[in-house]
Parts: structure tokens; C-alpha cells; sequence
């Protein structure tokens, strides 16, 4: 992902093709009407393949959500169940 000062979109900007699970999320709330812009806040690297994004989702009237989404490889799911 970009820089913190170039992550904040607005409508007019499209994500780029998704490649990692933040951005997958990203397009996905970008196509919400009341999603007003997205920022990413941070990152992590939780376990070995796996990373965690923090966005920050801004919401009309000033409103904000916060979301940590972890993109973890195929393996890691398969050795959960």
C-alpha cells in the first residue's frame, strides 16, 4: 500500500487491482455510497506470511471506522479447520 499521505480516496480514485486483502476491502468500501474516503493506518506483520492493515473508513457527518483486516496465505486457512 501507498504511503500514509496517499492513501486518503475519495469517490473519484480507484483502488488499485487487489492484490492483498486490504485492498480487496478497500474496493469493496470504496462501492459503499456513504463511504466518503479511506485511510490506511497501519500495518503489521502478525505471524510469519500473515499481515494486519488498520484503515480508517470516513463516514458522513465526520463519522469514522476503524478495521483491521489480516491477509493471510491459503495455508494458513487450510491449518485452522
Amino acid at each position: 500500500m501507498k504511503a500514509r499521505d496517499d492513501t486518503r480516496r475519495t469517490k473519484r480514485t480507484r483502488a488499485a487491482p487487489a492484490d492483498h486483502a486490504g485492498s480487496v476491502l478497500c474496493r469493496l468500501l470504496m462501492d459503499h455510497p456513504e463511504v466518503t474516503g479511506i485511510e490506511l493506518l497501519g500495518q503489521a506483520e502478525v505471524l510469519e506470511g500473515t499481515v494486519c492493515y488498520s484503515l480508517g473508513v470516513f463516514l458522513p457527518d465526520g463519522r469514522e471506522l476503524y478495521i483491521d483486516v489480516e491477509d493471510a496465505p491459503a495455508s494458513h486457512r487450510q491449518a485452522r479447520r
